[in-house]
């Protein structure tokens, strides 16, 4: 018993020697990998350090709230529903673009900068209604959750933004300790909490504004050009059947007759006693002879139940007489006599 607990003690330390070793080898191999492509990730890592680059996205990202914002609405969603959905294809392969680059370019410190875990979360709440849509479908309940998340996409610009993320200020401020100055760190605070939060809010909130003011402006601009679209076309009708009424008056006037009565007339002149004539008058039609046939069954039915609203009064009445007393009997017979 002994010697097989020491055997499996013995194996145990072996495969953990075994396992430690392998794992401080392929550390060793892959600290010592050196990469074959360094001049396309050189290229790459210009391209995304480039001040061109940083335009594209904070254009990309701007553009793209503001699609959002205007997808909140139902009828500009239902009128723009294609370039809305054409737009959306382009900003995820975009974000795409720009994730696998990164990525590409140091597969390992990319994961260490928080503003890129910041990024990769984005573009997973970015792929969240398509996983949706795939696998729960377009009637899921909280479908609308995950659209709603789609705001969070303008975070993408902290990471393009120095002012947003308050980079810089701790150089700022370890000047300012170095000259003496004793209000520094709360000039620095206050400007901070103006420059950043407050001003940027209100910045943001009257740019909010606008849009609704100017969106508001374009819908009503709309109906009234589509008013005077619907009155042109009325106009047009109108002064068509006005033409076409002239043209049968002057048709009339070089007509031979000067009158439609005399036409008939004259068309009545030329029948005789035994021409057949077929006769398809109102009250001969058959939906005339279909709509008076319903007619008279339902004046049928009213006076059936008038009948027996009549037989039922009768028989109260009676149940009413045969209660009243003897006297009150004798002297309604006898005012009925005399009547």
């Amino acid at each position: 018993m002994s010697q097989q607990f020491h055997y499996q003690n013995d194996t145990r330390v072996i495969s953990s020697s075994l396992l430690d070793n392998s794992s401080a080898e392929f550390c060793a191999r892959f600290r010592k990998f050196q990469r074959r492509d360094t001049q396309c990730q050189a290229f790459v890592k210009r391209v995304i350090m480039s001040r061109l680059f940083k335009i594209i996205m904070i254009s990309t990202v701007s553009l793209n709230a503001f699609f959002v914002v205007l997808w909140t609405d139902y009828n500009t969603k239902y009128n723009l529903f294609r370039l809305f959905e054409v737009s959306e294809l382009i900003f995820v392969s975009i974000y795409s673009s720009e994730f696998c680059m990164k990525l590409y370019v140091d597969p390992i410190n990319y994961w260490k900068d928080g503003y890129n875990l910041l990024d990769v979360i984005i573009i997973v709440t970015i792929f969240i209604p398509y996983g949706l849509h795939r696998f729960k479908g377009k009637h899921y309940p909280y479908l609308n959750i995950a659209d709603g998340m789609q705001s969070l996409r303008i975070l993408k610009l902290i990471t393009y933004s120095r002012g947003i993320r308050v980079d810089g200020w701790t150089d700022l401020q370890e000047q300012l300790d170095n000259r003496n100055l004793a209000l520094s760190r709360t000039f620095t605070i206050i400007f901070i909490l103006l420059a950043t939060f407050i001003f940027l809010s209100m910045f943001v909130g009257v740019m909010i504004i606008h849009t609704e003011a100017s969106f508001k402006k374009f819908k009503l601009d709309l109906m009234a050009e589509r008013h005077m679209a619907l009155m042109g076309e009325k106009q047009v009708i109108l002064r068509r059947q006005q033409e076409e009424v002239s043209r049968l008056m002057q048709m009339q006037k070089n007509a031979d007759y000067k009158s439609f009565s005399e036409l008939v007339e004259n068309f009545k002149r030329t029948l005789q006693h035994t021409d057949p004539m077929v006769l398809d008058d109102f009250g001969t039609s058959l939906p005339f002879i279909d709509v008076y046939l319903s007619t008279l069954d339902n004046q049928d039915a009213t006076i059936y139940k008038l009948q027996e609203l009549y037989y039922e009064i009768a028989h109260v009445l009676s149940l009413m007489l045969e209660d009243l007393p003897q006297k009150k009997r004798s002297q309604t017979s006898e005012n009925s006599e005399e009547t």
